[in-house]
């Protein structure tokens, strides 16, 4: 990995535009190192997982965020709680993303970090742990620790806009993606051998 050029791929799991997970996504392209770039896709792209669908071949927007999923050095999850768990449009995002009928899930060996804000005091936690369980699947290489579980929101993000605002915690942050590229380049050498693997597998 080549510290002048990291790439990561930002997801947030919520499909309102005003969302703080969004905002987060937007603070990590802000704060980021000069040698980090944080490109964001939008989730509401993303069709309910379908296996009809699949058997026609994975849909356009599937595809574009299955090449820029393989195509980044990490990935940043943004994710709610909901119900003790995440929402839904992370969850049909992965559906289609770990799925392997076509070609190799992209998240496989895939150095992950997550964040997540919530207006009490847990910080998405439980949302977090169960994120955590779902790419164990691939499986993903998400990272431990720091962790970013922002409590009391509202005190923290633009409501109107959903920006962070909180220099504190966007200082968390510029120091949570650093740790997020030196945790992936303890991987370089088994993302390598999976990339050779891939290929050889398509040729």
């Amino acid at each position: 990995m080549d510290h002048r050029d990291f790439r990561i791929l930002g997801l947030a799991g919520s499909l309102r535009q005003a969302s703080v997970h969004r905002g987060i996504v937007r603070a990590a392209h802000e704060v980021a190192s000069e040698w980090m770039s944080c490109e964001s896709f939008d989730l509401a792209r993303i069709p309910y997982f379908n296996q009809d669908l699949e058997d026609e071949g994975n849909p356009e927007p599937v595809k574009e965020l299955r090449e820029k999923v393989r195509a980044c050095d990490a990935v940043l999850i943004a994710t709610p709680e909901y119900d003790y768990a995440i929402p839904g449009v992370l969850t049909a995002a992965l559906d289609w993303c770990l799925r392997s009928r076509y070609d190799p899930t992209p998240f496989r060996h895939k150095p992950v970090g997550i964040a997540g804000a919530s207006p009490g005091g847990a910080g998405t936690a439980r949302g977090q742990m169960v994120l955590r369980q779902i790419l164990l699947h691939p499986p993903a290489y998400v990272m431990p620790d720091p962790q970013v579980l922002i409590s009391f929101s509202r005190q923290k993000f633009d409501l109107e806009t959903g920006d962070l605002v909180d220099k504190e915690t966007r200082d968390r942050l510029r120091r949570f993606l650093s740790a997020l590229a030196e945790w992936t380049r303890r991987f370089e050498e088994p993302t390598k051998a999976h990339q050779v693997q891939t290929r050889e597998r398509s040729a």
